[in-house]
């Protein structure tokens, strides 16, 4: 299918254009002869990429980021040449909504129209637009407070909510951050919950048959917490819980306020790290830090008696703001990336910044290497070059070395999560880095492959359309 030629008027804030909605669904091939670059022989896999499809419907905008509607897009590298595709999930949420044209659920950021009555003990809905899981022969879109919804790889298709043979209950909440490990093939997973002993983390291991073959559980001090993500190294799941709360759970409970403005960083209930056996998921130790959000992790590793916890750090929870206001705000926010070691043996807790440009998120690494000592870390970052807002380049850091590599994307292009694809023929961390930009001058994006060791084009793959800026991207060699 053609786009329909269009001229754009680039928005003031240039990368508002970025958040608009992708309403067509698409399935076409573009060939190599269209590509800027060549395409490498040893990538022949497909590169996924998930988020919002839309921030609104029917002239209502929603009420966070966070609520808009999952959308799947795929990039298969063929021989002959880049096959591209994208479907909305086909959770309840989007399919009563696109109907009624108008905001119909309770969502994260805000409530049902109609009043309490209409939010009295419901949950915000599942938007199955986090993160994915390409394991075990299924294709799944994670979300942070309900079960993934799973996808037909080859047309991307929904196939329905998925409970891996009734083993993952109605209101088993599965993260949007699961983890494989490379030498088991396990997939781990978590959810926060209500457990034995009241508020916890419930703990999930899926084998490599795709088999939901383990639970666990462990409490937490802190009530309505917000866990993102975890540390996975090699014998053990790190939990980094930081002090967001909810601080309003009656009116929540009652239908008054959405879940968002029931939430609150509060530094004074102080920040606990839990560490959980893989073998059994009993908890092994705790740990009692001083206060930060912790949202993304990076590679982490097991050293002798420490675990050392690569995570990015922000100093409070501002960045939510622009969060809810995608249409409006200029984001400059950023993290930094922190590294922990956490002393199994004696208790001690050291910190300090890894180098790196301050405004970043979304760290990647050679994931063959998952749970082993790895030295490079790739990000997204925003740099100052006339259209900030977004994340506008990428950088390479060397953590034995220090060394930085910063590049710039350019006037009115922005990008997300990028992927690391190893080169099989040459050392780890080496390969490349595929991702999607979006160019605010056109409205439309490239799939991009930058060299990983000097971030250099390698391949530019244009397409017929615009990618919404998303959440989290993944890379398999199967060609889905």
């Amino acid at each position: 299918m053609n786009a329909p030629a269009r001229t754009w008027p680039r928005p003031k804030l240039a990368h508002v254009g970025g958040f608009e909605a992708l309403e067509t669904e698409y399935n076409y091939v573009v060939p190599h002869e269209q590509v800027t670059g060549a395409i490498p022989e040893a990538v022949r896999g497909t590169f996924l990429r998930i988020g919002p499809g839309r921030n609104r419907i029917g002239g209502q905008k929603f009420g966070h980021w966070f609520d808009g509607d999952g959308m799947l897009h795929a990039a298969t590298f063929r021989d002959d040449g880049v096959h591209y595709r994208n479907r909305y999930v086909r959770t309840p949420k989007y399919v009563k909504e696109t109907a009624a044209q108008k905001i119909v659920f309770r969502s994260f950021g805000h409530n049902a129209p109609g009043g309490p009555l209409k939010n009295i003990g419901k949950l915000p809905a599942n938007c199955a637009n986090t993160s994915m899981a390409w394991h075990g022969g299924r294709l799944l879109c994670l979300w942070e407070g309900g079960r993934p919804w799973q996808l037909d790889p080859a047309t991307l298709n929904t196939v329905g909510e998925c409970d891996f043979d009734g083993k993952l209950k109605k209101f088993n909440a599965y993260s949007a951050h699961g983890k494989i490990d490379p030498r088991t093939g396990c997939y781990y997973n978590f959810g926060a919950g209500i457990g034995p002993k009241g508020p916890g983390i419930n703990l999930y291991r899926i084998n490599p048959r795709g088999e939901l073959d383990m639970k666990g559980y462990f409490p937490m001090n802190i009530v309505g917490v917000f866990c993102h993500d975890f540390a996975l190294t090699e014998h053990y799941a790190v939990f980094m819980i930081s002090p967001i709360v909810l601080k309003h759970p009656v009116q929540f409970a009652l239908g008054v306020k959405a879940f968002d403005e029931c939430m609150d960083y509060d530094p004074r209930k102080g920040m606990r790290v839990h560490v959980v056996s893989l073998a059994d998921f009993k908890e092994v130790k705790t740990f009692d830090i001083d206060p930060f959000v912790a949202i993304h992790y990076s590679n982490c590793w097991e050293e002798n008696n420490e675990l050392v916890i690569n995570v990015t750090r922000f100093d409070d929870w501002g960045v939510n703001e622009a969060l809810r206001n995608v249409f409006t705000h200029e984001n400059d926010d950023g993290a930094r990336l922190w590294r922990f070691r956490l002393n199994l043996a004696n208790g001690r807790v050291q910190s300090e910044a890894l180098p790196g440009h301050m405004k970043m998120e979304f760290p990647q690494w050679d994931t063959r290497l998952s749970g082993a000592k790895t030295d490079v870390t790739w990000s997204p970052v925003i740099v100052d070059n006339g259209t900030p807002g977004f994340f506008n380049g990428l950088q390479r850091v060397q953590e034995s070395t220090g060394d930085v590599k910063i590049r710039d994307l350019g006037d009115g292009r922005f990008t997300s999560e990028a992927m690391f694809v190893p080169d099989p023929a040459r050392a780890r961390e080496q390969g490349w880095l595929a991702c999607a930009v979006y160019d605010a001058n056109t409205n439309r994006s490239d799939i991009m492959l930058l060299d990983a060791r000097t971030l250099e084009d390698v391949a530019v793959v244009p397409l017929q359309n615009h990618i919404p800026f998303g959440f989290h991207c993944g890379y398999t060699t199967d060609a889905l």
